[in-house]
Formats: structure tokens, sequence, C-alpha cells
């Protein structure tokens, strides 16, 4: 991590910070979304030689609002079971539709604005509905973190 985080700066970035082994990096820049994650998939080819590393920048407000808006934070349910997959881009919310989530239960997913809440009442490790489900089903790149994480790095971010 400490390497990425050096990665970060190099190009620019300010404030650069890295959030345990998780492979989040929290830092300040002027770039849009698109260019930053290009600039970074392209520094971790050449310096790291991981080639296609897909990566996903998430700016405060579209964290905040991911945040603000889990449907399951509302309803009361287990902290400890909940997850956030993040999307490359929007999902299509009629190709969400005709996932026909029902199946899955007691796992269940929510479609929120740049994300896909999932609840995993036995535990994530179980679910179906992971990451590579989503990424598969809806031809999005995606990465999966759970609540907990979500939580910190906003709280991170918001210093």
């Amino acid at each position: 991590m400490a390497e990425l985080r050096d990665l970060a700066v190099s190009l620019g970035f300010t404030d650069v910070e890295t959030y345990l082994q998780s492979g989040n990096l929290i830092f300040n820049t002027k770039l849009d979304g698109q260019k930053v994650a290009g600039q970074l998939s392209s520094a971790i080819a050449q310096t790291f030689g991981y080639p296609d590393v897909a990566v996903l920048v998430l700016s405060e407000s579209d964290l905040t609002a991911t945040v603000d808006g889990n449907p399951f934070v509302a309803s009361g349910a287990d902290l400890k079971k909940l997850h956030v997959t993040f999307a490359s881009k929007a999902v299509d919310s009629e190709a969400f539709s005709k996932l026909d989530l029902g199946r899955f239960q007691p796992d269940q997913a929510i479609l929120g604005p740049k994300a896909i809440y999932v609840y995993c009442p036995n535990g994530y490790g179980t679910t179906k509905l992971n990451n590579a489900f989503f990424e598969k089903k809806l031809g999005i790149v995606a990465t999966t973190r759970n609540w907990q994480t979500v939580n910190q790095l906003i709280q991170k971010v918001r210093g």
C-alpha cells in the first residue's frame, strides 16, 4: 500500500492516504474521475506490471450519497451483514430489474445511484450476489466493500 500511495503522489495527487490493505486510496485532485481512473490504471500497469487493472473513482459526494442512501440501514438491518458493490458506471435499472433477485433469498440487493446495496444475513462469503455476479450479469466493472469499510472511508474523506 505504501508503493500505491507513492505512485498516487507521483501523479500529482495530494493528501494521499491508503486504507488498510483494501486497495483504497483517498486523495485530492482537480481532475475528473475518468481521467484519474485512466492515469492510475496506466501507472499501475507500468509500475507494478498488472495490465488491465480496473480503477473506480468516487468523489466525496458520490460516497456521501451512497452512505446516506442505503435503504437497509433505514430498515434496521444488521450493519455487519451489509455490503456495497460500487459500479464503474451507472447500472441500467431495467437490466437490474431482470436479475430475478428473489431466487437468492434471504440475500437481497437494491440498486442505488452508483452502487448496489447488498444484504447477506448469512454472510457475504456464501452469497451468489457477489461482485462477480453483478459484473457478469450487468456488464460492469465493480468492487465490493463491507459497510464498515465504506463508513471508515467516508470518515477519512471528511477528515
